[in-house]
């Protein structure tokens, strides 16, 4: 069963990813990504000013982040908002809560955590540290 709040697909493609944490390695630390990051192998840490997440169906991501759009596709400890598209795809693994203005959750995906709506997509807020955040609104 796939769930979605709003129409997400406008015929684009994600950009390829501009930077890549290949299976096979592990990273602890912060990373600072412009553009999209891509989570092959083992991540653990803080993520900043990256615009598109996606952690590979043989990622390990263990962090909270922030980003405009996310695929996750392996598994994810921490909580992940999304201020446009979250998407969770079959064999995802997500331990921790989720937010996000889009949700789109294929079958066979494990989820423990709590989902929130957001009223306002990315189109309104900005990425970064101490920027403004959108407000919540939580749908039962």
């Amino acid at each position: 069963m796939l769930f979605k709040s709003r129409s997400s697909n406008n015929g684009e493609s994600p950009p390829p990813a501009n930077t890549v944490i290949g299976n096979g390695s592990s990273f602890r630390g912060t990373l600072m990504v412009s553009g999209t990051l891509r989570i092959e192998g083992e991540f653990e840490g803080d993520i900043l000013n990256c615009d598109r997440l996606e952690v590979g169906e043989h990622g390990i991501m263990r962090s909270d982040v922030e980003v405009k759009e996310a695929l996750i596709q392996g598994r994810v400890i921490g909580n992940v908002r999304a201020l446009g598209v979250l998407e969770m795809r079959s064999g995802a693994k997500v331990e921790g809560d989720v937010a996000a203005y889009t949700v789109a959750m294929e079958p066979g995906v494990f989820f423990s955590g709590r989902c929130t709506m957001l009223d306002t997509g990315p189109e309104g807020v900005e990425i970064g540290l101490g920027q403004g955040r959108a407000r919540e609104h939580s749908r039962g």
